[in-house]
């Protein structure tokens, strides 16, 4: 029993002896432990937190009223795109020009003043049983003027009413200072007979009264 505690004691003295050696790593990646599914705890994400906001970069508050439920967004203004011309094909624009009036000659003056007018062609003779005023028209006045008087027989070239007075009368062609013994007629008169043209003769009339009948 001696000799196999003293045998023992010479191996562990033999194995005390030997150099020590330094542990290696081992080659295998050392795995780390999984835990397990059903242990309970909650998955964590790592999120990365900004070590600073800039001043220009932070969020503007949205204002808010008391009633509103929704942030107000702010306004952005878009630039309008300009409108593109329409180039249309226009019709012509038509002018319309009013005729301008002429200006009536003296005799279509005259003429303007007899309604009804009905020519006789050849004249008709006429016969005043006594006196009656022979009368002109002044186209450039528009008056009447009483040339002289007339009886007896006198040719009738055309019959009207006259306008103005409307009352018949019958067209007499006069020659100045030669028919009806009408040989002295006023200056004044023949004056203005000749201002209006008429330097030979003038159609001048009567008025239709009881005193004048056709022959």
């Amino acid at each position: 029993m001696r000799r196999w505690y003293m045998l023992l004691i010479v191996l562990v003295l033999v194995g005390c002896g030997q150099p020590l050696r330094i542990g290696t790593p081992s080659q295998t990646p050392v795995r780390p432990a999984r835990l397990p599914s059903d242990t309970g705890l909650p998955n964590l994400t790592a999120t990365s937190v900004p070590s600073a906001v800039a001043p220009e970069q932070a969020t503007p508050e949205l204002a808010t009223t008391p009633f509103a439920t929704a942030p107000i967004e702010p306004t952005v203004e878009v630039e309008a795109t300009p409108a593109v011309p329409i180039t249309a094909t226009l019709a012509p624009a038509v002018i319309v020009v009013p005729l301008t009036q002429l200006p009536e000659t003296n005799q279509e003056h005259w003429r303007a003043q007899q309604q009804d007018r009905m020519v006789n062609d050849p004249p008709r003779v006429y016969i005043a049983k006594n006196s009656v005023t022979l009368w002109w028209f002044d186209p450039l006045t528009s008056q009447a003027v009483p040339i002289g008087t007339i009886s007896g027989e006198f040719p009738a070239q055309a019959e009207f009413t006259l306008r103005s007075a409307q009352q018949a009368a019958l067209e007499v062609p006069y020659v100045i200072n030669v028919d009806f013994g009408l040989t002295a007629i006023s200056e004044a008169v023949r004056e203005r007979m000749k201002a209006a043209g008429y330097a030979q003769s003038v159609e001048a009339y009567v008025l239709r009264t009881t005193d004048i009948q056709p022959r």
